[in-house]
């Protein structure tokens, strides 16, 4: 994007575009999702000045060394000084005609030079992070810099999620603050991914609707509108329900980052049982003085909506707590057998759930994959685990939990009981150590993309301010600190239908949202994913070592089997330690 005959070169097939469709008005250049831009000279020269390296320790092995903003690279004059040749060159056959851009990710940033008046710039971000006032602040002051930054028509980009999310993602006066304030800066185009879960987020599409026709009419008078003439005689409890569900959202902890809670099942925890059981409250005196049939219909279509918000958060407490107990050994007899019940009966409750109103209601949530929230799946270590506590410490009860166990019959159970009957040893897989010459991280632009690493190790990671990673013990213990993402992996061949065995001991700090996984997963033989089960460490402190163990049989296509470290979301403070992890296969 540096270089000017590139830029030359999209003015070009812009213009022809513009000769096959000389009604359209604009042709977009946007940047996509892709993190690499390049290191040619060109481009290079373009870039923000490489600030001093913050090492962390004398053998850190990333460090931050580049200008940010919001926590990643700043390419904004880079990516507008590309569509600033396009424009001009443009501009000279096609005046009137513009180029359509993203104010997106690595160039969110208003440029520290004029932008041509035929770019027009769409700020992305995903502005419900506003519950936090410091990025409500920034980005209105961002929104003050790019009013001035010269182009012609400015838009603004937003994400009224729906999809990813089983909870309401409720934030009506934030999408209105944001628009009112747009279009008194001269903002004049509007852009929303909306993917909407109708039972929780019905009020939000219409309301940005009408805001589109006039900003300036207070949100609230709007709401009691809709409110009124859509819920009618259920309007109170309704407008109440909602109302909680925007306070909840608005009064959440930790830092904003980019999409907080997407496909994460940290959003269970905005809604906590005792909040849900007040919500409830509210539908069902909705549905107590309902007495139209619409309005009986529109009221139980956010009911049972609603229900899966209430299954899931149940479901999350049980998986919680049960991946707790697995990890500090908690997990014995009878009593360890209750919370395997009680986790197998939640995560049941919400898969049948979830299926039943997709048919029955298929437009209460949004048809997406719900795999993001299964597949961290404690079963398979809270069974190695009770068998092993209950064998040692309450022998008596062992028949009980075998056969508890047995009866229930998911697949990480049987196959962790089928682990605990072996008695021929396991061979380990000899290549899994972190000793060795670790060969260089992937580097380009002066930004680390991975980790330096012993091989066969291999790694990925986001470019990001606060990344950290070096060796607490060289060799031996890992850790990696306020990363938006990273993972530490590797692929090996795999025998189809044999049992492999993947465990890692882990420490550290994760706020509420990080993640770390142990991951267990499977490639063909074309390297074509065939699967991957998960186990996470939950939220919290852990400042002791813990285990996490995940199993399973590989599928009878598999050609590789990978065992890694998955980190995402962290906080500036978090962190966590990892010693390298174990895999083993039947002999």
């Amino acid at each position: 994007m540096g270089r000017a005959d590139t830029a030359a070169y999209a003015a070009n097939v812009a213009s022809r575009y513009f000769q096959l469709h000389p009604q359209d008005l604009s042709f977009s250049l946007g940047v996509n999702d892709g993190l690499v831009f390049g290191d040619s000279p060109e481009t290079l020269a373009q870039l923000p000045r490489l600030l001093p390296s913050e090492a962390v320790g004398s053998d850190a092995i990333v460090s931050t060394a580049q200008a940010w903003f919001r926590g990643r690279p700043d390419y904004s004059n880079l990516v507008f000084n590309f569509l600033n040749r396009a424009a001009t060159d443009l501009s000279a056959r096609y005046p009137k005609k513009l180029l359509g851009s993203l104010a997106y990710y690595w160039a969110e940033n208003a440029p520290d030079f004029r932008v041509h008046r035929q770019v027009t710039p769409y700020l992305t971000a995903d502005r419900s992070q506003g519950y936090d006032a410091a990025f409500r602040q920034e980005e209105a002051d961002l929104q003050a810099r790019w009013a001035k930054a010269g182009p012609a028509r400015l838009g603004l980009y937003d994400y009224i999620y729906g999809k990813g999310f089983i909870v309401p993602r409720y934030h009506p006066h934030l999408l209105a603050e944001n628009l009112r304030q747009a279009r008194r800066l001269g903002f004049t185009d509007y852009y929303a991914e909306v993917f909407p879960n109708w039972g929780l987020d019905g009020p939000q599409p219409w309301l940005v609707a009408q805001l589109l026709l006039d900003p300036d009419i207070p949100a609230d008078t709007l709401l009691d509108e809709y409110f009124s003439r859509y819920f009618r005689e259920a309007a109170v409890p309704m407008r109440r329900f909602f109302d909680r569900c925007e306070r909840q959202w608005m009064t959440q902890s930790g830092p904003p980052y980019w999409l907080k809670h997407f496909r994460n099942e940290s959003q269970a925890s905005l809604f906590p049982a005792e909040v849900c059981r007040t919500l409830r409250a509210d539908l069902d005196e909705a549905a107590r003085v309902a007495t139209s049939a619409a309005v009986k219909a529109r009221v139980k279509l956010t009911s049972d909506a609603f229900g899966a918000t209430e299954r899931f958060v149940a479901f999350q407490a049980a998986r919680t707590a049960l991946t707790t107990a697995a990890i500090r050994g908690s997990l014995q007899g009878r009593e360890g057998l209750r919370q395997m019940v009680e986790y197998s009966k939640a995560r049941t409750a919400f898969i049948v759930y979830v299926a039943s109103l997709r048919h029955e209601q298929p437009l209460a949530l949004y048809p997406t994959d719900f795999s993001d929230f299964l597949m961290d799946d404690p079963r398979f270590e809270a069974t190695s685990v009770l068998i092993r506590q209950t064998r040692s410490a309450r022998p008596a009860e062992l028949d009980d939990v075998v056969t508890g166990l047995t009866a229930m019959g998911s697949t990480p159970i049987q196959e962790a009981l089928r682990a605990s009957r072996e008695t021929t040893d396991r061979g380990e897989i000899t290549s899994l150590s972190f000793t060795g010459r670790c060969a260089p991280a992937r580097r380009i632009a002066g930004l680390d993309y991975g980790i330096a690493l012993p091989p066969p190790w291999q790694s990925r990671m986001e470019p990001y301010q606060t990344n950290q990673a070096n060796w607490t013990e060289p060799g031996k213990v890992l850790r990696i600190g306020g990363t938006e993402e990273t993972s530490v992996f590797q692929w090996l061949p795999a025998a189809p239908e044999k049992y492999y065995r993947a465990s890692v001991v882990i420490r550290g700090r994760l706020s509420l949202s990080a993640i770390a996984n142990l991951t267990l997963g499977w490639l063909d033989k074309d390297q074509k994913p065939l699967g991957l089960t998960v186990l996470r460490l939950p939220e919290g402190d852990w400042p002791e070592w813990g285990e996490l163990l995940q199993g399973a049989v590989a599928p009878h296509q598999a050609a590789w089997v990978g065992v890694g470290i998955h980190v995402q979301h962290q906080a500036k403070d978090d962190w966590i330690e990892i010693q390298c992890p174990r895999l083993s296969v039947e002999p």
